[in-house]
């Protein structure tokens, strides 16, 4: 009996201490403390087919550490490209937790709610869903101003409107031009970061040549997504109803022998200022001094100057045009004719001489003649 006194009083001892071991309770109450602390998607609003990164911070507000069995996104409108986080682990009293998730949208837009669902080992579970919208619209690209009607080699500016419409900001904006046959400037221009319902305006100077559409591309990128559009600026050649227009009037032509001298005055009846206005004559006529070409200078509209031009021309030339050229604020020149009717025999360059002897001829037969006269009078008075 002695022999199993010791052992007897170990039992004994083991069953006289406390047994301390988590309850059901504890782990829940221990599970209660965790919560999502912060939930953020990137892009904020996707379009259809966007893929964006949901990342979703937990926090254990708690004492004690909870364990985590496995934490995972479902949703049937949204494709979730990312697997599931089958063995999480523990999150310390305290302590933050990150989970990050890749997420799809489908094609139709509206607003979703996928929902994350974690699982505490032994204990309670935690289901917490989230807002996803999804926008159609895209960024949109229109004409703030534009010429009336674009002219051939001439220099107009156009001014784009890219605005966002969306609730969210996109980024890497930047607007390419396609101008076949057409001088434009810049051929590109980045915008950057456009802000929620922002508005960029971007100009642009284009020369025509020809009748072909200009095309505008916008590229953006809505997250890591990389959209396009387009747009298409039609060119209409025509002729400007507010470009200056130096008319040419009360023109006098006075002949002075071997060429004609031309007087009259040159008026703008158009709605822009003509700059560096010259007045000339143009084949067949040959300009000569003084007044090969008559520099007017600028002329406002409805303003008026005089002009004097010298040429000459053939001895058969009846018209001769009278060459008007002006530029335009941009530097562009104008050149205009006016046809003039002029006497054919006036201001040749080679004149016939009148028919008869020469004047120095004439004087030497007149002398001849005056001569014999006198001689036939002197005889006749000797005899």
């Amino acid at each position: 009996m002695d022999k199993f006194t010791p052992l007897f009083l170990v039992v004994l001892t083991l069953l006289l201490v406390p047994v301390y071991a988590a309850t059901d309770d504890d782990t829940d109450a221990a599970a209660a403390q965790v919560e999502v602390a912060e939930l953020k998607i990137d892009p904020a609003v996707l379009m259809p087919y966007d893929t964006a990164m949901v990342t979703i911070i937990l926090k254990n507000t708690g004492t004690k550490a909870v364990h985590i069995s496995h934490a995972l996104i479902y949703d049937k409108d949204l494709k979730i490209l990312t697997e599931n986080y089958g063995k999480v682990g523990f999150i310390g009293a305290g302590n933050n937790l990150t989970l990050e998730y890749t997420i799809q949208a489908r094609a139709n837009p509206g607003i979703f709610y996928p929902t994350l669902s974690l699982d505490f080992q032994g204990a309670r579970f935690l289901r917490n869903p989230f807002r996803v919208l999804v926008q159609e619209e895209p960024l949109e690209i229109s004409v703030l101003s534009k010429p009336e009607i674009f002219i051939e080699g001439k220099k107009d500016l156009v001014y784009l409107h890219v605005a966002n419409p969306r609730d969210n900001t996109v980024t890497g904006a930047m607007i390419t031009v396609n101008g076949t046959g057409h001088e434009i400037t810049p051929i590109s221009y980045f915008i950057g970061t456009l802000p929620s319902d922002a508005v960029a305006e971007i100009p642009f100077n284009i020369t025509p040549y020809g009748n072909h559409s200009v095309e505008f591309s916008l590229s953006y990128q809505n997250g890591i997504n990389k959209h396009n559009i387009s747009y298409s600026l039609p060119v209409n050649l025509g002729e400007s109803r507010k470009r200056a227009n130096p008319v040419i009037s009360n023109v006098v032509v006075e002949d002075e022998g071997n060429f004609l001298r031309v007087t009259g005055d040159v008026t703008n009846s158009g709605l822009e200022t003509a700059n560096a206005v010259e007045i000339t004559s143009a084949e067949p006529a040959l300009p000569i001094f003084p007044y090969k070409i008559y520099a007017v200078g600028a002329l406002k509209p409805d303003d008026f100057s005089s002009f004097d031009i010298t040429f000459r021309v053939d001895a058969n030339a009846t018209e001769v045009p009278l060459r008007t050229s002006f530029k335009d604020r941009d530097g562009n020149i104008f050149v205009s004719d006016t046809p003039l009717e002029i006497d054919s025999q006036a201001g040749s360059i080679e004149k016939d001489q009148p028919s008869g002897l020469p004047k120095e001829m004439m004087f030497v037969v007149i002398g001849v003649v005056l001569f014999m006269v006198i001689i036939s009078i002197w005889f006749s008075r000797r005899n």
